[in-house]
């Protein structure tokens, strides 16, 4: 705790030392004498937008030098500091409009200059005519928002959003699509601050091209609750919000992009994009093979929309309106190699496991989003958003696994699950396990939300209501039968013990719920307000797992043994003999009614540069649930108090700076089901247990976060820091039988669980004109992850909560993770190179276990080129070398060599169409092994990929704009991914 705090600490001294050193220079600049700030609003007047990043600048009338300048926010508000008294040329310049100039004087009998507000005249024809004389700034930071340029990062012809944003600083993307940025998992992607196909990201990642993006901005969006009333909810998440470039509209956009390569590897997708001054609709559709490296095929469809009618925010008849209906259906094929270690109690030998699966499922699924907002006068703002899906979804799969009580690579096995059977006699093989599944579903949901908002004042006194239900139904079916042999028991004929199941389970479900929301502010004096507000919510669920066992028709007499091996797999008998089979035991019934209450007050300051909300939550909670299990039928009533304090405060010291503290503490309470004592034994292999004497859980959360950005010298940094503290988390301990593999598990609650993790962004350009580029990302991670291991070799099959209980020992693993991320790189019209590096370094130590010790090292190295050739070709490619080291597995000390190349051809009036040739790891050395380690257990996995291949594609872009084909204005050899590369003013455009 004491290293904590001390962290801590110098985290935040660091903080205010910056913050002084800029106070400081603040302080300097207002005593060298007298001066005068100039300031003013920048406006696009084609779309009534603020004009972001414009370049503001004084020039002296006799040669036109640079006096000052500034940049516009995202507000469109410029601010001139530190003007001398005299004569200027004012002028404005943004790329796609007409330069704005002014003659003003400066006077010294006041402190400052209001310009007003600007409006920017468009002019398609200066884009052409443009020399770019400075390189755009990578990324900017706006208060709490980061705004990455486009024009700044090169992608190849024809890329989609996804090959961008894997470029921008700090931000990564996973395998399966999840996107964090700064340690921050994205959950939304909008277009020009309107919501895209709700919450699914990897629509816009897979489809939207990047040559219509001018700028990407990820900042924490408040809900629409917070945002309406300005009632802090605690609720925000992540976002993307991509600018479309301003040439790009008005008309339509379409975009269309099929490939075929080997490996019978294709992709085929096109969106349409229809722009007016009110109305922008998005189309698309597409087919690929090329999702999760080959392992998943998709199809999808669908249609997004926002209409406006062209009225500002806060005015009397607002309307606007939006939604989207989407098809998607994907199917995935997928073999899989597991070797795992089970840690054990202390002086135990571990418990190794190797598994071997192939599993292909299917998910089919439509679903429509609706939103409406409206101001009918100007105190009043209504938001209806209703909701529906419907989905189909099945799985097949079968599997092998080994479980040994000693590492089967150390007794020189190279391959266990084909040669365990060589072994059983030496009694290191515990059991085997041959498993053949099925499962398939269906369901729908229905929710809707209605928000009123009235203003009763100008100072902000305001009264919401808030209403939300829905309903869902699902039915779903799943079979499976599984083979056990134990080969450490045996039957009195001297034989090993065998067990072999076939069951079938039928599990229907629904629910509906609904809640309402009132929530008052009032004023309190200049920049202070008292909130209160309080919700009310009934849920209701009704949920059936009704298993039929057929082998125990064998036991009962009604088939043999080879009738019942006969059977298929999703073989479902007739009335009488399925209620001969079913499993009373572990069949179960239950159904839940919940009454949830939440009273919150909050107090809100927010004046100058200063922001400060504090305020608490008490949750009552009462919940009725009648539960039927075997001989068990009991109804339950519990009553609860959950309460959640929130602190939020925010120090801004310039339009690019903040130093920002959020807190936020919640209880949880353990779910009814496990607090039952009841036994689930449908798994011969796995076997749990309930607890009733679990305690609710309580989280901490803290962060820290610190920005600054100097937009002359595009330079900026960035300090985020958060930790999460759970007392009494829930914790699942087991009971292992080291005869038969047995485990048994019973939530238990457990102390120690945190983790903290700090992250350090600086990222500059380099040179007068900006042509180099600095990154660096320095990550820290520690946790101290606690379990529970046991183990006992003379457990009985009826284990009791007692035994558990004694015989769990906690285990606790301290895991330090270093990471360090450098890129380097020079651009200019015709040429991109760049190098990086990766390091990341884990350090593990496990108080019970050695084996669960790590000094691992992953690092990686390489550079990448992209080359624009006057005749209309791009070449671009990419090398990285990536390593593994210190794994006591000597198989797991890789290094693999992994280049991509493509080239690409444009042609036709305006580089319209693309042929472009993509070779994926060239030097097929690409594997896909993966080793997780946690306080009870360690993980090797594989899973099947197709890394290498090549791919052509043809790309064809058409550009309607007002009924004109402008594809040809568009200047040739200047832009990322063949569409032009306008920064618009700023620091990414003519600069002065």
């Amino acid at each position: 705790m004491k290293k904590r705090n001390v962290l801590a600490f110098v985290l935040c001294m660091w903080s205010l030392c910056l913050w002084a050193q800029d106070a400081a220079v603040g302080e300097q600049k207002k005593t060298a004498g007298k001066s005068v700030t100039v300031s003013g609003t920048v406006i696009e007047e084609d779309t009534n937008e603020p004009a972001f990043s414009a370049s503001v600048v004084l020039l002296k009338p006799v040669d036109s030098t640079l006096v000052a300048g500034a940049s516009s926010g995202l507000d469109g508000k410029f601010s001139i500091k530190s003007v001398k008294p005299g004569k200027y040329i004012f002028r404005i310049t943004s790329v796609g409009f007409k330069p704005y100039y002014k003659d003003v004087q400066v006077a010294a009998s006041k402190p400052s200059m209001a310009m007003g507000t600007i409006l920017l005249e468009t002019n398609a024809a200066v884009l052409d005519a443009i020399e770019v004389t400075a390189r755009q700034a990578q990324v900017e930071m706006k208060a709490d928002t980061f705004v990455y340029n486009a024009g700044a990062y090169r992608v190849p012809e024809g890329s989609a959003l996804e090959e961008l944003v894997k470029k921008l600083p700090g931000a990564e993307v996973a395998e399966d699509g999840t996107i964090t940025i700064n340690g921050k998992e994205v959950k939304k992607i909008m277009i020009d601050g309107k919501e895209f196909f709700d919450n699914d990201t990897r629509v816009a990642m897979k489809n939207l091209p990047t040559n219509m993006i001018e700028k990407i901005k990820s900042y924490d969006r408040k809900s629409d609750y917070t945002r309406m009333t300005g009632i802090e909810d605690g609720e925000e998440e992540t976002v993307i919000d991509l600018s479309v470039k301003p040439e790009m509209k008005k008309g339509w956009i379409s975009n269309v992009d099929g490939g075929y390569g080997t490996e019978k590897r294709y992709t085929g997708r096109f969106m349409v994009n229809h722009f007016t001054d009110k109305l922008r609709v998005t189309g698309l559709g597409g087919a690929n093979n090329l999702n999760q490296n080959g392992r998943e095929a998709m199809k999808e469809a669908g249609i997004d929309f926002v209409w406006e009618n062209g009225k500002k925010e806060n005015e009397a008849g607002r309307l606007r309106v939006g939604g989207n209906a989407r098809y998607y259906h994907r199917n995935t094929d997928q073999l899989s190699i597991t070797n795992s270690e089970t840690f054990l109690s202390a002086g135990a030998n571990s418990s190794f496991s190797n598994n071997s699966g192939r599993t292909r499922s299917g998910n089919t699924n439509v679903n429509s989003n609706f939103r409406l907002e409206w101001s009918p006068d100007t105190m009043t703002r209504i938001m209806f958003r209703p909701n529906f899906s419907y989905s189909e979804n099945y799985s097949n799969g079968q599997s092998s696994s080994v479980t040994f009580n000693d590492d089967p690579y150390a007794w020189g096995m190279s391959d266990p699950l084909s040669q365990y059977r060589d072994y059983v006699a030496d009694s290191i093989v515990v059991n085997d396990n041959r498993r053949w599944n099925h499962s398939d579903g269906k369901s729908y949901s229905v929710d809707g939300m209605l928000m009123v908002n009235r203003r009763l004042n100008s100072k902000g006194r305001n009264l919401t209501l808030r209403m939300r239900g829905g309903l869902s139904d699902s039915e779903n079916k799943s079979f499976s039968i599984s083979e056990v042999n134990y080969f450490l028991r045996r039957k009195p004929d001297g034989n090993n013990e065998k067990s072999y199941m076939h069951q079938y389970n039928a599990n229907p479900s629904k629910s509906y719920n609904g809640s309402a929301d009132l929530s008052y502010s009032e004023p309190l004096f200049e920049g202070a307000h008292l909130q209160f507000s309080y919700r009310y919510q009934y849920r209701y669920s009704d949920s059936d797992r009704s298993m039929y066992s057929l082998d125990s028709l064998v036991s009962k007499g009604v088939i043999t043994q080879e009738q019942l091996e006969a059977f298929p797999l999703e073989y479902i008998p007739g009335v009488d003999w399925l209620e001969l089979a079913r499993n009373y035991q572990n069949s179960q019934y239950a159904t839940y009614k919940e009454h949830n209450q939440e009273a919150t007050v909050m107090f809100r300051y927010g004046k100058d540069k200063i922001r400060f909300s504090a305020g608490v939550s008490v949750q009552p909670q009462k919940t009725y649930m009648d539960y039927t299990k075997g001989s068990l039928d009991t109804s339950v009533v519990r009553n609860v108090h959950n309460w959640a304090p929130r602190i939020d405060f925010r120090y801004k010291f310039s339009e690019t700076g903040q130093l920002r503290f959020r807190y936020n503490g919640r209880s949880s309470q353990p779910s009814m089901t496990n607090l039952l004592d009841v036994t689930d034994d449908s798994d011969p292999l796995n076997v749990s247990k309930g607890n009733p004497g679990l305690k609710p859980s309580w989280n901490n959360r803290m962060e820290l976060f610190y920005n600054n950005y100097i937009p002359d010298l595009q330079r900026g940094w960035m300090v985020h820091m958060n930790m999460n503290m759970t007392k009494n988390s829930i914790s699942t301990a087991v009971l292992y039988d080291e005869a038969s593999g047995r485990r048994t598990t019973m939530p238990m609650n457990i102390d120690g669980n945190w983790n903290t993790w700090t992250g350090l962004m600086f990222n500059t350009a380099i040179g007068e004109k900006k042509y180099f580029n600095f990154f660096t990302f320095t990550s820290f991670y520690y946790a101290n992850d606690v379990g529970y291991i046991s183990s006992d070799s003379d457990v009985s099959q009826d284990v009791t909560s007692d035994q558990i209980v004694n015989l769990s020992q906690k285990s606790t693993t301290k895991n330090s993770n270093i990471g360090e991320r450098v890129r380097f790189n020079f651009r200019n019209d015709l040429l991109e190179i760049g190098v990086n590096g990766n390091i990341n370094y884990q350090h593990a130590r496990n108080d019970l276990q050695e084996n669960a010790n790590l000094d691992t090292y992953n690092f990686s190295y390489g550079g990448n080129v992209q080359v624009n050739m006057p005749w209309n070709m791009s070449f671009s490619s990419n090398i990285d070398q990536s390593s593994r080291r210190g794994y006591d597995d000597a198989t797991m000390n890789t290094n693999e060599l992994i280049w991509n190349a493509e080239l690409s051809q444009s042609f036709l009036k305006g580089n319209a169409a693309t042929v472009a040739v993509k070779w994926y790891d060239i030097l097929r050395e690409r594997s896909n092994i993966w080793r997780s380690v946690s306080a009870t257990q360690r993980t090797d996995s594989w899973n099947n990929s197709i890394n290498s291949y090549v791919m052509v594609h043809f790309i064809y872009k058409l550009n309607l704009l007002g009924g004109r084909n402008v594809i040809g204005e568009e200047p040739e050899g200047k832009g990322h991914g063949g569409g032009p590369r306008r920064g618009r003013g700023g620091f990414g455009g003519p600069r002065f």
